[in-house]
């Protein structure tokens, strides 16, 4: 029997590609599934398509926000209205394989089965296209996608900064791949409404300090298309990356490492804009401030961690 599976597709001003994401929900090759899609207070006609779109699939659930709340609300409010025992989050500008939800559930189950575990959060690889491309530009390789795949307190290091064991499969997150149980949802706790940006990364840490398994489907089941957002300018990537240390401050200064971790997140920051110079300076003050790490660096660099 086909358990029912609940996609979610938050949508904020997404007029030109929302459609194309609800049809790729539906065309999901699955039996048992229903939409549910939440709009956050769009003002470009979003709600009008959504609106129609329900009026014509009974599949599709649509729930509107008088508030433009931001993404993890959304994810939330998506979660408060899902009914099936699976939950598949859907972006809604991407396209995604019409076996993706066959995919991924099949994961689940088999490794739920071969590991005994009881909080399992998938994900997938990704085809990136970015702004103004045609084909994609990458393929994005997520976390857990073979094994060893990474579980436990050491996930929530590697999303910190502060070590990552070359011995496992490490790799991308990213919300619009996830696919879990509602009762792992449930579990973890909702996703915290105050990051715009990293709230994905705060729920896999809360969820690693549980003990959580982090797998994926070793294929790009997304086609995902990447758009700048006034939450990825300027300095924003870093400001919610340096809130994520200050939420998790307890755990990082049980292990010594707050200080080192945020010098961390600046060095991937500027890393990320091509300021080398800037990067390598915040890499080896977090190391200054923290050597007893510089010996796990060394090995994972020697072991190739991705």
């Amino acid at each position: 029997m086909h358990p029912n599976i609940t996609i979610g597709i938050t949508c904020h001003n997404a007029s030109d590609t929302i459609a194309r994401a609800v049809e790729s929900a539906l065309a999901q090759d699955w039996p048992a599934l229903e939409v549910v899609a939440v709009d956050d207070c769009s003002s470009d006609g979003s709600w009008e398509i959504l609106t129609d779109l329900a009026a014509r699939e009974p599949r599709l659930r649509i729930v509107r926000h008088d508030l433009n709340k931001g993404y993890p609300a959304a994810l939330n409010t998506i979660l408060e209205h899902a009914s099936g025992e699976f939950v598949a989050i859907f972006d809604d500008d991407d396209d995604n394989v019409a076996d993706r939800l066959k995919a991924q559930v099949e994961r689940i189950k088999a490794y739920e089965a071969e590991s005994g575990a009881e909080l399992v959060l998938c994900y997938t690889n990704r085809a990136v296209v970015k702004n103004g491309q045609d084909t994609p530009d990458h393929i994005a390789q997520a976390i857990g996608r073979a094994g060893p795949e990474p579980h436990g307190p050491e996930v929530a290091d590697y999303i910190l900064g502060i070590g990552a064991s070359p011995d496992r499969v490490w790799g991308m997150f990213g919300s619009c791949t996830l696919m879990a149980r509602k009762s792992t949802f449930a579990t973890i706790g909702p996703f915290d409404a105050d990051f715009r940006r990293c709230a994905e990364w705060d729920m896999a840490i809360r969820g690693a300090q549980m003990g959580a398994h982090f797998i994926a489907v070793n294929r790009p089941l997304i086609t995902q298309y990447k758009t700048q957002s006034a939450d990825k300018s300027g300095t924003k990537p870093l400001h919610y990356a340096l809130m994520l240390r200050d939420k998790h401050r307890d755990y990082l200064n049980g292990k010594g490492v707050y200080l080192a971790s945020k010098m961390f997140a600046r060095s991937n920051f500027w890393g990320n804009k091509k300021q080398k110079l800037k990067s390598r300076f915040y890499r080896a003050l977090g190391y200054a401030l923290a050597p007893r790490l510089i010996p796990s660096y060394l090995k994972r660099r020697s072991g190739g961690v991705v």
